[in-house]
């Protein structure tokens, strides 16, 4: 009888030590449904498939700066990511009706977006450039005065540029691509895009030429304003690779050489760490 019951307590200890374990903190993802995400324990991120070296498509899969940035802060919160392609006039409307969690994509901060979303804290601070042919030459971006310029569709890059050039002829394209192809057929006498994007169709096009880049706005991630909890946690992910250097070695490696992290980024995070510099330098 005595052997029976050690047995009993037996079992009941290893259900009981199997029940803990299967409900431990330590085991649960701590991305759990309070977050309000699309799918507990998944992070669905809406992504631009053609903005290298942001994000684009590399051998079938999501890659860039951003994929990755936002890939680890994905680990860090206990997430899977799941990356959804998809054209940027879309993607604030659907991380505001919940199709997606959030976007891998550094959106420029205007009181208009923040009407349909909140945002994270900075992940840069917008600077774009002017692009034209060498063969018709816009040296600075006020020359485009009368010009027509390519601009992705949905970018908040227009309104700007049409408050400092008021005379400038907008077109606008849907990825970048169409823009550049636009520009090199001279159905437009330039392309106003990110630094990051110019340095890449530099690289491809030696045809073209940019101005100096002028900074537009801070950039962040969209997160649907009914979702404080996933925003405070992407806040605190992004301030974690931010604070131990992984943000910058993302950027070193995604990006062309005399690229830099913006100013005003390093400025916002004390400590940061600019290319070819040490955290806390």
């Amino acid at each position: 009888m005595k052997t029976i019951l050690n047995r009993r307590r037996l079992g009941v200890v290893t259900l009981a030590l199997a029940l803990t374990a299967c409900g431990s903190p330590a085991t649960t993802n701590t991305g759990g449904p309070d977050l309000g995400l699309v799918k507990p324990g998944e992070l669905k991120l809406a992504f631009r498939s053609d903005d290298k070296p942001t994000s684009f498509v590399e051998n079938g899969k999501p890659a860039g700066f951003l994929i990755d940035l936002t890939t680890e802060m994905a680990k860090r919160m206990g997430l899977t990511t799941n990356y959804v392609a998809t054209d940027f006039a879309s993607m604030l409307p659907n991380v505001r009706n919940h199709t997606y969690d959030s976007a891998a994509f550094g959106t420029l901060v205007t009181p208009p977006r923040q009407d349909v979303t909140d945002f994270t804290v900075p992940v840069s601070f917008g600077e774009a450039q002017l692009i034209s042919r060498k063969a018709a030459t816009l040296s600075t971006i006020d020359a485009a005065a009368g010009k027509t310029v390519a601009i992705t569709r949905g970018s908040e890059l227009i309104p700007l540029l049409q408050k400092k050039v008021p005379t400038i002829q907008i077109k606008e394209f849907p990825n970048i691509a169409a823009s550049a192809n636009s520009l090199t057929a001279g159905q437009v006498d330039g392309l106003f895009t990110g630094t990051a994007t110019t340095a890449q169709l530099l690289g491809q096009h030696p045809d073209f030429t940019a101005t100096e880049a002028m900074t537009t706005a801070q950039t962040a991630f969209p997160v649907a304003k009914d979702k404080p909890a996933l925003k405070k946690a992407l806040d605190d992910a992004l301030t974690a690779v931010i604070k131990d250097g992984t943000y910058t070695t993302l950027f070193d490696k995604w990006n062309a050489p005399g690229v830099l992290i913006p100013k005003e980024m390093i400025d916002a995070n004390p400590g940061m760490a600019q290319r070819g510099s040490k955290p806390g330098s």
